[in-house]
């Protein structure tokens, strides 16, 4: 009986054992079999994308006069002007020292009246002398018309010299700036006078880059931080034929946009621009997120069947989001999204709806 017991004792170890065993293996099993992956996939469609240049810049006048101290070749007498006058074409704005050119002015009057009054006497004289003497003041009148012809060129050049004592609006516009000193706070030298048109611009600066794809004509939308509630449409009025250096190193090409007649943001405000270059129309478009980097190209993996392939791609339009394939892909083929670390090509994976 204690013999049966015994042997009954050892199948329960050994049963106790094996499935202790399998149990270890199963757990090893599962630990170090691969496991099937899980992915998100989108589905590629047809859709218009457009390649967008963002940037910023400032209002400024479409016409811009500036009077500046080195630019006059005598004092400033009196400025006739002050800030916030309205200036017609021709109106004086600066006014120079000119008691010099002044007095010349009035010299060469004097001469020419003088010259005049001698021409006409002898005009008279040669009229009442007889017929067959009038013939002997032909040498003097020919000496006085020259004469007379010198002293009005005199005074046409005494003018043209009193006239430049005298800066003149050059259009109709804003007196924004009016300093007869022409010296500002710290002592550096200002403009005396500045005037500007009523139309305005907006001005910004492009990279290289973007400026090659601008051109008069195109749409900009406008918008302010100033005016969070308003948005103005514009067109490209002029695209700088080079580049200037900007303080970092970069190129940056001078881009001016047009403004609607209800534009009333003031002078050297900040504005945002947005301008559309080009539209692609039902074109392949995937997410950014979609994209893998294969060297030193980009790839994709297309999911189909249960396993993932993956698959070179060229791209074209991009934006913040999305990216245009113009080779690589079609519509209708499935991408997988963020694609795991480790996922390689012709691996099963399961979807993860």
């Amino acid at each position: 009986m204690q013999e049966i017991q015994t042997v009954g004792r050892r199948k329960l170890w050994i049963t106790v054992s094996l499935v202790i065993l399998l149990l270890v293996l199963t757990g090893v099993t599962w630990a170090v079999w691969p496991r099937t992956q899980k992915v998100q996939v989108v589905t590629i469609s047809r859709q218009n994308i457009q390649n967008q240049i963002f940037a910023s810049g400032d209002v400024r006048p479409m016409q811009r006069q500036v009077v500046m101290p080195s630019q006059l070749t005598a004092p400033v007498a009196f400025v006739p002007v002050h800030v916030g006058q309205t200036v017609l074409p021709g109106q004086l704005l600066v006014q120079l020292q000119a008691d010099a050119q002044q007095a010349a002015v009035t010299a060469a009057g004097v001469a020419v009246r003088e010259a005049q009054q001698v021409l006409w006497a002898t005009e008279q004289q040669q009229q009442q002398a007889p017929a067959g003497f009038q013939t002997q003041f032909t040498g003097t009148l020919s000496q006085e018309k020259t004469s007379l012809a010198q002293a009005q060129a005199q005074q046409t050049e005494a003018q043209a010299a009193l006239t430049q004592t005298q800066v003149r609006a050059t259009f109709a516009g804003l007196v924004v700036l009016a300093n007869a000193s022409g010296i500002a706070t710290d002592g550096t030298p200002a403009p005396i006078v500045e005037v500007v048109s009523p139309l305005r611009q907006v001005v910004v600066n492009l990279s290289e880059m973007d400026a090659v794809q601008v051109h008069r004509g195109m749409s900009a939308t406008l918008t302010s931080d100033a005016f969070p509630n308003q948005t103005w449409q514009g067109h490209i009025s002029f695209v700088a034929p080079y580049a200037a250096t900007s303080s970092g190193g970069t190129g940056q090409v001078r881009v001016n946009v047009s403004v609607p007649h209800t534009f009333s943001v003031p002078y050297g405000y900040q504005m945002n621009v947005q301008i559309i270059s080009v539209t692609h129309r039902r074109v392949p478009v995937i997410p950014y997120t979609a994209l893998v980097q294969s060297g030193s190209q980009y790839a994709v993996f297309v999911y189909t069947n249960g396993r993932v392939m993956e698959r070179t791609v060229s791209l074209g339009i991009t934006t913040n989001t999305q990216v245009e394939v113009t080779r690589g892909l079609v519509a209708g083929d499935t991408v997988v999204m963020n694609p795991p670390a480790g996922l390689t090509s012709g691996q099963a994976v399961r979807l993860n709806h």
